[in-house]
């Protein structure tokens, strides 16, 4: 799929079709790992299967356009995620162009002690009640994902 081709149809939502109800939610933790180490994983859109669970896939389109296929409410959703910015080993924030809305930022801080820092903010129309719930699992598993993959000493 070309994103900038892309055309909304009736299998398509966009914003301007949609009564727009936005939740926000903001998550941080601590993970002991290197800003550079944190920051390149987080970029590998690739690899969210293995840390936000809806996600079932990613596929790149192009450096700033990537194809999620998503389980929401028990049925398998696909959208077009563009990112919109990467400040390396700093932020990064994207959107969705295609089917409903939701946008994000995610920012890294290198802390006193040499580790990561992570503070993601996302903008949704879904999951209201437990937007912030779901971006603390999110985190959680990233943390594990990347202190397990850690070498032992």
């Amino acid at each position: 799929m070309n994103p900038n081709s892309f055309q909304p149809n009736e299998s398509t939502q966009t914003m301007e079709s949609l009564p727009i109800a936005m939740n926000a939610g903001r998550q941080s933790i601590v993970v002991r790992a290197p800003t550079l180490k944190v920051y390149e994983r987080w970029s590998q859109f690739e690899n969210f299967p293995r840390f936000i669970t809806p996600v079932r896939e990613v596929r790149r389109i192009d450096d700033t356009h990537f194809s999620f296929t998503c389980l929401r409410d028990g049925k398998e959703r696909k959208c077009v995620v563009r990112v919109l910015l990467r400040i390396p080993d700093q932020r990064i924030a994207w959107r969705t162009i295609s089917h409903g809305f939701a946008s994000g930022v995610v920012s890294f801080e290198r802390t006193f002690n040499q580790d990561t820092e992570i503070t993601l903010r996302i903008r949704s129309i879904y999951n209201p009640s437990t937007l912030s719930q779901r971006l603390e699992e999110y985190l959680r598993n990233f943390k594990r994902l990347i202190e397990d993959s850690a070498p032992t000493v």
